[in-house]
């Protein structure tokens, strides 16, 4: 079953876009647990782990680093990216078979977009250089900033974005980050189609998660 998660503080025009694929999104609504200004963030309630929702469970919310990012894990067909130790015990599971790579971000996820199966680009250094090392994932390492997040100095880019079927989705304009033209070109050059919400700034809104298999709560 196909299904997107995106945050009420979307931009209007990316929760339009949504609609006009054919999908009704899953508004994630605001709950203090996940932290003041990250409440609404799909990354920090479910991890998409081959095509399937892995729900946290309410019980699992915190409010603070790194408590509330026990979900942000980014996930490819071959490996799984994120702080071992603070992952939740349903993804580990989930994962099986997948190599576990360690990394300092808890916020892996949130960190990276996440263009296919072995491709990324990021701001971490240390994700990219994890990454590098593997010789299969393909990374693009960017600059950070650029990228809003109310009640924080800065956002991240796979915060901004999400892959919703054959198409990169950025909760605004590349126009507005000084690698842009660098991220778009390392998307085309995967046979990916991009949406921008076009004229507005990005904004770190918790990703924009897709799903196409039965989740599990």
């Amino acid at each position: 079953m196909e299904a997107v998660y995106i945050s009420e503080n979307a931009y209007p025009e990316t929760i339009r876009h949504i609609r006009e694929t054919g999908l009704e999104p899953n508004i994630i609504k605001h709950d203090p647990r996940l932290g003041e200004f990250t409440g609404d963030h799909p990354d920090l309630r479910l991890t998409c782990v081959r095509g399937s929702a892995v729900f946290a469970g309410e019980g699992e919310y915190r409010p603070d680093y790194p408590g509330n990012a026990a979900y942000c894990a980014a996930v490819f067909d071959g490996y799984l990216i994120h702080r071992l130790d603070i992952t939740a015990p349903r993804i580990l599971e989930a994962a099986e078979g997948l190599k576990l790579i360690n990394v300092r971000q808890g916020y892996a996820k949130c960190s990276t977009v996440i263009v296919d199966g072995n491709s990324l680009i990021t701001s971490d250094v240390g994700i990219f250089r994890a990454a590098e090392e593997t010789g299969v994932l393909s990374a693009l390492l960017v600059s950070k900033g650029n990228i809003l997040l109310p009640g924080y100095p800065e956002g991240f880019i796979g915060g901004a974005s999400g892959r919703v079927r054959d198409e990169l989705i950025f909760n605004g304009s590349l126009e507005t980050h000084p690698d842009g033209e660098k991220i778009r070109a390392f998307i085309s050059g995967r046979g990916v189609k991009i949406w921008e919400a076009s004229g507005l700034p990005l904004r770190d809104i918790g990703s924009i998660i897709y799903t196409n298999q039965k989740g599990r709560a």
